[in-house]
């Protein structure tokens, strides 16, 4: 018999769940992106560093000193190696991997398996979601090859000179083409897409993502990075309607892989 002094619990399925506000659930997403933002950075500006100490061992006899960055020799040195293609490979590598692990990791901490998941959209699409969004967005590109034939402003040789600099392609491929783009889709159209989900509709979330993804290009001419954002719309799209983040990063990965296969206009 039950003693009767004992308090009755719950049955694990009346239990009250807590469930955060969107708000918070907002900003929570959005410290994350920062943090991850900031590692990404660092780990960029590492590599681009431990790359000029080794090329410029006469300014850094005792390691790398920011007040050498004030020599008027060493920065048109740093400005070249910001389009060497090794140098670009590596940074793309590394910084692109160090900050995926990290967003998954965090993630994952903050919403659970399952939360991550949806959150980030990990899931399968069907086959002809792919075959659709890469219909989508390859009369994209045709179309902006065309803007920027007809208007030579819209052109760049930013992968022309890196590929030019080049002695790995195949670290390339792998940094620029591959790694690239599966840290920025999870960061833009993964987390920073999902967090803003909690406060704002598909269209607001889609176009602040698209902005995001256009200032992250500042390795290009203004004119240029204006044909960037309606990339980063497509690709938006393509995340929210088919539900996959595999479905952007394919896209993303087939445009960086096909721009280092036949380098034109962006």
């Amino acid at each position: 018999m039950e003693d009767p002094s004992v308090q009755e619990q719950p049955s694990p399925e009346h239990r009250p769940t807590y469930v955060r506000p969107p708000g918070l659930e907002f900003a929570m997403g959005m410290g994350i992106f920062g943090l991850v933002f900031m590692v990404f950075f660092v780990a960029q500006t590492a590599v681009l560093m431990r790359e000029l100490v080794r090329r410029m061992p006469e300014h850094f006899s005792s390691g790398f000193d920011l007040g050498a960055l004030s020599d008027p020799l060493v920065l048109p040195e740093v400005q070249k190696l910001s389009m060497n293609g090794d140098v670009v490979a590596s940074t793309a590598f590394w910084s692109g991997l160090v900050a995926s692990v990290l967003l998954l990791f965090l993630v994952f901490l903050w919403r659970g398996k399952a939360g991550a998941r949806s959150l980030i959209g990990i899931r399968s699409a069907p086959p002809r979601l792919y075959l659709i969004w890469i219909g989508v967005f390859a009369l994209l590109v045709l179309g902006l090859e065309a803007l920027a034939w007809a208007f030579p402003q819209f052109r760049t040789e930013f992968m022309e000179e890196v590929l030019g600099s080049t002695t790995n392609t195949a670290m390339l491929v792998l940094g620029v083409g591959i790694l690239a783009p599966v840290f920025e889709e999870l960061l833009l159209r993964g987390l920073l897409l999902g967090s803003l989900r909690f406060l704002v509709d598909r269209h607001v979330a889609v176009a602040i993502s698209a902005g995001a993804f256009t200032l992250m290009h500042l390795q290009y001419e203004p004119l240029v990075m204006l044909m960037i954002l309606p990339m980063g719309v497509v690709l938006g799209y393509a995340r929210v309607n088919s539900g996959s983040i595999f479905v952007p990063i394919l896209l993303h990965l087939l445009n960086n892989v096909i721009s280092i296969a036949l380098p034109t206009t962006y």
